[in-house]
């Protein structure tokens, strides 16, 4: 019984974790892509999304996860994105081997 309480509530802050989407920015964990992002709400149809850069995350993980949260948050094509700081240069990695790349951040806006 004790186990079935505690698993119970395990899985609810779990699922706390990748569901919240309020106006207050929180840390949020995609542990399928194992991200580190923060998501909130500007105004309908509008939001602020930053993917953080951590050692073991590559460029391109943050680009598409930053893709394909945009579509799962606006529910269809047809959005836009404003790149807002993150983007690495084509050779950054081969010039600066040890420069630790900022996080991704970026306003989305849905179709309206």
């Amino acid at each position: 019984m004790t186990t079935r309480i505690l698993t119970f509530l395990l899985m609810g802050m779990l699922l706390g974790c990748t569901a919240h989407s309020g106006k207050n920015p929180s840390t949020q964990w995609d542990f399928d892509h194992n991200i580190v992002f923060e998501q909130k709400l500007i105004k309908p149809d509008f939001y602020y999304l930053k993917v953080h850069s951590t050692n073991k995350t590559h460029f391109s993980t943050l680009a598409t996860f930053l893709i394909r949260r945009s579509l799962q948050l606006c529910k269809s094509y047809g959005f836009k994105i404003e790149v807002l700081q993150g983007v690495e240069g084509f050779n950054d990695s081969e010039a600066l081997p040890n420069l630790i790349m900022g996080s991704l951040a970026a306003n989305i806006e849905c179709k309206l």
